[in-house]
């Protein structure tokens, strides 16, 4: 068959030009042998890209066997760095079709001058008839995603020769356009076209899944012409997959009949993140036709559900319903609903309503005293924060906590109030800001003392928020120089940098931000005898979950999970982050987000997909900053492809995922070896 690719470089490519590699190769000359985890090449590649030696990768562009070649490539694209595609191109010559998708993916990584119009001239235009090109020409669609201009996605979206036969190309051209949305780059050509792959039943659930979070995921679209085919799929579809998808992408319409339709799906549904994707569209319309249906869903017997419903009050509540805000906190809801409910009633209770104002809050500060969880009283303490008028109670409630988590969430308490659309009320005249922000300030000056990293990264991000104007006050900001200086790297990383973009702000500096000082060495004693079907089991209160190990895709990152599990490190760690429908996160020595180890590890992402649910990948603060945290999707999240580190898949236990909530505990990390 004939495929059509027509694109612009300055001028149109006359369909039918075939490049010059467009003969299929032989894969299967003898000296072409595959490569193991044992193998010392393999591990010099490894290395390579471990140590970022370029040279040295390049040099086995030329190597006979077509494996060492791919594996080169690869590694360019995990490392991503710029400027090192130009003799990567050669490889898209190659006679070895793994060789050149490779390298396609890798270019994609790395983009700059002339990569994407190389990528352009190199898609294959005569398929073959076992369809091998096009592996090659998917990767090459969707790497134009990531790097291209809008000319060639309005060309990509156009092609309309692929049919359902021509599985491969159709994902790479859904997957171009959803790649060119995640850079706020749309043609309503391409969203016509991923509702046609969408509303396709024939096609298979992996292009649809793209096309439905095409729709979720790209920003400023216009779904008008296409909600009530949305909203059908969303009903009928069998796959969960595409219904949360679409019902996330509703958002993007306030139109009444769609309304109805969410509300319907929320009572009807039976899958928790259909239901949780609802609630957040359903943020998006009319607060007096949809709170009540809402509001039913705090009773859900699902966490993840009731807890997004209690936020939406918060976030979309008003004063005349803080009453029945009131008569909610009579329930014994989880401490995840309770907290929110009582956001939303200091949030929404008129500053002038003194006497309530004081009453919640003690409500709430008694919570606080009686927990015993530490995510429970940093959730009170960030309730507590609504209060704009304490934030002083507050501050000497938790200023002495032993507690990381609490320290942190007093810092983004503050951060809170001073947004807080009732600040500007309660202190509505210059000098009273002025007096309140300072005091504040000095507040953050006398905590940032002890040097408590999650505070410092707390600190970092409020001192440095331009509107919120920190740098207009009289206030010597010297304590952040002090500060910064008692930081430990790499461990502190993440807290280090956020204090130089204060500190630069602040003080009118260029400070750079650092990278890691100390990358750790990938131990290939820990993967002897370790492959592809090696799995591991993460023992949880909830139940255990079974993971298989990727260490031909990611093996510094397996052999760094395998010694951590096997010196006991996971052991009574917590799941600190938990987003409904998203992740849950856990593997944080300080238990808070913000710890780390005394080194990082690399990056590692060659070409993987978190197309599904029950991926396992690193927690990141940019490239090669990943240690011990670690976290499993809930969903499809394909715009984390391509930057964050998968190691793992979930194969069995995946309901135990679902359950997890925050503060929920690891037992230990089973790894099961031969």
């Amino acid at each position: 068959m004939y495929v059509r690719f027509a694109t612009f470089i300055g001028f149109l490519i006359v369909l039918g030009i075939i490049f010059q590699s467009c003969v299929p190769a032989s894969d299967s000359k003898a000296k072409d042998q595959l490569l193991s985890l044992a193998d010392p090449i393999t591990q010099s590649i490894h290395e390579y890209q471990n140590k970022q030696q370029v040279d040295s990768l390049m040099a086995l562009f030329t190597d006979e066997n077509k494996f060492i070649r791919q594996a080169a490539a690869e590694a360019f694209g995990s490392m991503k760095i710029k400027g090192s595609g130009r003799k990567l191109k050669s490889l898209l010559k190659d006679q070895s079709l793994d060789v050149k998708s490779s390298a396609a993916y890798a270019l994609g990584q790395i983009g700059g001058p002339s990569i994407e119009n190389t990528l352009v001239q190199s898609f294959i235009q005569k398929d073959s008839t076992v369809n091998l090109n096009n592996i090659f020409n998917k990767t090459i669609l969707e790497s134009i995603g990531k790097i291209g201009t809008i000319e060639h996605l309005q060309n990509i979206a156009k092609v309309s020769s692929y049919t359902k036969e021509d599985d491969l190309l159709l994902n790479g051209q859904a997957s171009a356009i959803y790649r060119y949305a995640l850079r706020d780059i749309y043609d309503e050509s391409g969203t016509a076209k991923m509702m046609e792959l969408l509303s396709n039943s024939e096609l298979g659930d992996d292009v649809r899944i793209i096309a439905a979070n095409y729709f979720y995921r790209a920003k400023d679209i216009n779904i008008d012409p296409y909600k009530f085919q949305i909203a059908k799929q969303m009903q009928n579809d069998p796959s969960a997959d595409i219904r949360m998808a679409c019902a996330a992408s509703l958002a993007k319409t306030k139109d009444s009949e769609i309304e109805t339709i969410l509300m319907n799906q929320l009572k009807s549904e039976s899958d928790y993140r259909v239901k949780c994707n609802i609630i957040r569209a359903l943020s998006n319309y009319n607060y007096e036709n949809v709170s009540k249906a809402i509001s039913r869903s705090i009773k859900d017997q699902n966490i993840h559900v009731a807890q997004l419903a209690s936020e939406y009050l918060y976030l979309n509540g008003n004063a005349r319903d803080v009453n029945e805000y009131r008569d909610l906190t009579a329930n014994n809801y989880p401490w995840q609903v309770q907290s929110n409910i009582y956001k939303a009633i200091l949030r929404h209770v008129p500053n002038r309503y003194v006497n309530t104002r004081n009453i919640v809050f003690e409500e709430i500060k008694e919570l606080y005293n009686n927990t015993k969880s530490p995510y429970a009283k940093a959730a009170y303490l960030k309730s507590m924060s609504e209060d704009v008028l304490n934030y002083k109670a507050i501050y000497n409630l938790a200023k002495d906590s032993d507690l990381a988590v609490v320290k942190t969430s007093l810092v983004e308490g503050f951060q809170s109030a001073l947004e807080s659309p009732k600040w500007g009320y309660a202190y509505n005249t210059a000098g009273k800001n002025r007096f309140a922000k300072g005091e504040i300030a000095s507040f953050i000056s006398e905590i940032s003392a002890d040097g408590d990293a999650g505070q410092l990264a707390a600190i970092g991000q409020l001192l440095s928020k331009e509107e919120l104007n920190f740098k207009s006050l009289r206030f010597d900001y010297e304590f952040l120089n002090s500060a910064i200086n008692k930081l430990k790297l790499p461990e502190e990383l993440e807290s280090f940098n956020f204090l130089v973009d204060a500190i630069n702000y602040l003080q009118d500096t260029t400070m750079s931000r650092v990278s890691s000082t100390n990358i750790l060495d990938i131990n290939w004693s820990l993967l002897e005898g370790i492959s592809d079907s090696t799995s591991a089991t993460i023992r949880t209160n909830r139940g255990d979950v079974l993971l298989v190990l990727k260490p031909s895709k990611a093996p510094g990152t397996v052999a760094n999970f395998i010694r951590l599990a096997q010196e006991n490190f996971y052991d009574e760690k917590v799941f600190h982050r938990v987003v409904p429908n998203f992740i849950a996160q856990g593997g944080c020595p300080r238990g808070d987000g913000y710890g780390s180890l005394d080194y990082t590890i690399r990056t590692e992402v060659p070409y993987d997909s978190y197309n599904t649910a029950g991926k396992v990948g690193m927690a990141s603060a940019g490239n090669h900053t990943e240690s011990c945290q670690f976290f499993i999707t809930h969903s499809p999240t394909m715009h984390l492809d391509g930057n964050y580190t998968i190691f793992a898949e979930v194969i069995e236990g995946i309901e135990i995922v679902h359950k997890l909530e925050v503060g929920d505990r690891i037992n230990d990390v089973i790894i099961h070896t031969l």
